[in-house]
C-alpha cells in the first residue's frame, strides 16, 4: 500500500479515537451506545464505555488487515486496496457519529 493510503487510513482511524473522547465526555454515566451488527441498522445497545471503545478498536483492525493483506500480495502499488480501506475506516467513523447522535439524543430525552 503506499504512503498516501496509510496516511489517510491513520487519519480516519484518529478522527474515530477523536470521536470516542468526545462521546466519553459529551454522554452522561449510565448512557448506553448503539452499535451496528449488519444491514438493518442499530440493533445492539452496549454500555458508554464498551461502544466508545468497540469502534476505534474494530478500525484498528480493519486497518491492521487490510495493511498486512496488501503488503504480503501488492501488486500494482496497492492502490486499490488504500482505497478500500478509506472507504471501509469513513463508513465505519460515519457509523460511529452517527450512533453517538442517537445515544446523545437518547440520553437528552431520558
Amino acid at each position: 500500500m503506499n504512503d498516501t493510503g496509510l496516511i489517510i487510513g491513520g487519519a480516519l482511524l484518529l478522527a474515530m479515537v477523536c470521536v470516542s473522547v468526545y462521546g466519553a465526555s459529551a454522554l452522561p454515566p449510565g448512557a448506553q451506545l448503539p452499535v451496528h451488527f449488519g444491514p438493518v441498522g442499530y440493533n445492539r445497545w452496549v454500555s458508554k464505555n464498551t461502544g466508545l471503545v468497540l469502534y476505534p478498536a474494530l478500525g484498528a483492525v480493519v486497518f491492521a488487515i487490510i495493511s498486512i493483506a496488501v503488503k504480503n500480495h501488492s501488486t500494482h502499488g496497492g492502490l486499490g486496496a488504500a482505497t478500500g480501506l478509506s472507504i471501509a475506516l469513513g463508513v465505519m467513523l460515519i457509523a460511529q457519529i452517527g450512533a453517538l447522535a442517537v445515544a446523545l439524543t437518547r440520553s437528552r430525552r431520558g
